[in-house]
């Protein structure tokens, strides 16, 4: 939904790293194949974004990684108590790439209306 603060965190970055590398709107539209003004509407998060488009900007803006584009994702309480994530930049070992992607993986299976001893 545009308005999102996850849209704004996302614009922010893009800006952030946009103006690091010396870019202009316009040099980084280009890379992306959009419009000057999308670029602008994205960094000021009234534009949602395709992943496709997530992907472009992630190598236009030399990141090695999507997950280094994205901003963090929003803490979350359940139970009373607050769910806490750390992002970082250390590289994972294979079992624990593994784990996340079965993790990932089980999230993405659609829930069919299973009945019990079916």
């Amino acid at each position: 939904m545009v308005g999102d603060p996850i849209y704004k965190a996302f614009g922010s970055a893009i800006a952030t790293r946009r103006r690091a590398l010396g870019l202009t709107q316009a040099q980084l539209a280009s890379k992306v194949k959009v419009s000057r003004a999308s670029i602008a509407n994205i960094e000021s998060g009234r534009q949602n974004i395709l992943l496709h488009h997530v992907y472009a900007l992630a190598a236009a803006l030399e990141f090695t990684r999507v997950g280094e584009l994205l901003p963090p994702p929003p803490q979350q309480k359940s139970g009373g108590e607050e769910l806490k994530m750390t992002i970082t930049n250390q590289a994972l070992s294979e079992l624990e790439e593994a784990q996340i992607a079965d993790l990932i993986t089980s999230a993405l299976i659609p829930r069919r209306g299973l009945k019990a001893g079916s």
